[in-house]
């Protein structure tokens, strides 16, 4: 009587505190992406990213752990985008909106503006994540005020004028993107939009129209 062979154990990954959290929410924002922050359990997580689920544990906690440090991660890109673009800004052209498409896709895409508005919903204490956010409005005021003041021509426009111009076309890109992000695909099919023109041909449309 022959006994087929035993199939050798898996064998077990070992990565550093750093390479595992990394792991953890690439996975968490793949099915971010899928199903919203509400399916991020940690059952699924840990069988996307092949870890345990006392894994997940340790390193955040709990569900509501890893959706914060969703959203931390989020405003770290966002931030680490605009900031690749600032330091590109003496060549670009002040008429360039490509630090505003970049606040849009990534407010809008990947699930972010539902993670965005259920950690605000549910009142998650995003404090190191609101610091980095005003610090990135910040940066990104600059470059929106010289675009006023550059779409202006050869009428001079006073800073305070150009400033509150500047904050009020950010605030209209961040809100139209999480509303986009949450509604947006079923808006388009409401109005009659086919999936490329309710993405690139309405951000190319949208952004036309913010400094004219």
């Amino acid at each position: 009587m022959t006994t087929s062979p035993k199939s050798a154990p898996a064998k077990r990954v070992r990565r550093s505190a750093a390479q595992a959290r990394a792991l953890i929410l690439s996975s968490a924002q793949t099915r971010l992406a899928d199903v919203g922050p509400e399916g991020l359990q940690i059952k699924e997580i840990a069988a996307i990213a092949g870890v345990t689920h006392s894994t997940i544990l340790h390193h955040f906690g709990s569900a509501e752990g890893l959706r914060t440090a969703l959203a931390e991660q989020m405003v770290e890109k966002l931030l680490g985008d605009i900031l690749a673009v600032m330091d590109q800004r003496e060549t670009m052209d002040p008429g360039d909106h490509t630090i505003l498409f970049r606040v849009f896709e990534v407010l809008s895409d990947d699930g972010n503006a539902r993670l965005l508005a259920w950690s605000m919903l549910k009142g998650t204490n995003l404090e190191q994540g609101q610091d980095t956010l005003k610090g990135l409005f910040d940066q990104l005021l600059v470059g929106v005020v010289d675009a006023v003041k550059a779409s202006a021509g050869d009428m001079v426009v006073k800073d305070s004028v150009a400033e509150r111009q500047a904050r009020f076309i950010i605030y209209l890109v961040a809100s139209t993107a999480v509303g986009d992000g949450i509604a947006g695909g079923y808006l388009a099919q409401l109005v009659g939009l086919d999936s490329d023109d309710a993405t690139s041909g309405f951000r190319d449309w949208f952004a036309g129209r913010l400094f004219s």
